[in-house]
């Protein structure tokens, strides 16, 4: 079982020495990878680098129309509502994802669409809006973990379930969210464990989809 996660966490930086100190240097291909993706992540959370999620954001790509915004004198823009999503927690091929799907009307869609009145965005582009956060082959190193891993393995697992977690609540208060569906990380790896221990076969969750 994943525990500790809502202890206070090691930073990521205070992970990869660990990790450093343990493997004298030898860091496997999948440690580096989460490693990477999960600074990525860290610098757009914590830091606000650039980011997919600045697009969403971007109030100029609201349908103020619908939304009940204008802009003031100073040329910001003001709106009354937020436009609608909805967050999907999943893993692809790629790793950990967390999705953001828009609303028309009363359901959700995942289409490219521009300039429709009912929609609450002026273009959704699903390459560039959709997918908002990864950590990269997270799921093939949780495997790693189970056969190889140490303690540094472990406490980076944890703080991938811990920012991604923290993303989510951050997403939430920036935007309307309808809903959060999915499984998280510590979700994951307690199934995982449990079937590796077993020796049983570990298979991702289904991917959502929309007829």
């Amino acid at each position: 079982m994943l525990e500790g996660v809502e202890k206070p966490e090691l930073r990521l930086r205070e992970i990869n020495r660990l990790k450093n100190k343990i493997n004298f240097g030898n860091i496997s291909n999948f440690y580096h990878s989460v490693s990477t993706s999960l600074g990525l992540a860290e610098g757009m959370y914590k830091y606000g680098f650039e980011n997919s999620l600045d697009i969403l954001l971007d109030k100029k790509n609201w349908n103020l129309e619908l939304l009940g915004g204008r802009e003031n004198g100073i040329g910001d823009i003001e709106c009354v509502n937020m436009p609608r999503l909805s967050i999907y927690k999943l893993f692809t091929q790629y790793g950990y994802e967390i999705h953001c799907i828009p609303w028309m009307k009363d359901h959700e869609f995942e289409r490219e669409l521009r300039n429709v009145p009912d929609m609450e965005f002026k273009s959704w582009n699903p390459s560039l809006m959709k997918v908002v956060f990864r950590v990269s082959q997270l799921h093939k190193f949780m495997l790693y973990y189970f056969e190889h891993g140490d303690e540094a393995d472990l406490e980076l697992i944890k703080y991938a379930h811990n920012i991604t977690e923290d993303f989510i609540e951050d997403l939430q208060s920036k935007l309307n969210i309808q809903k959060v569906h999915g499984i998280s990380v510590k979700g994951f790896f307690d199934y995982a464990e449990k079937k590796f221990k077993n020796g049983d076969p570990i298979y991702l969750p289904p991917v959502y989809s929309f007829d």
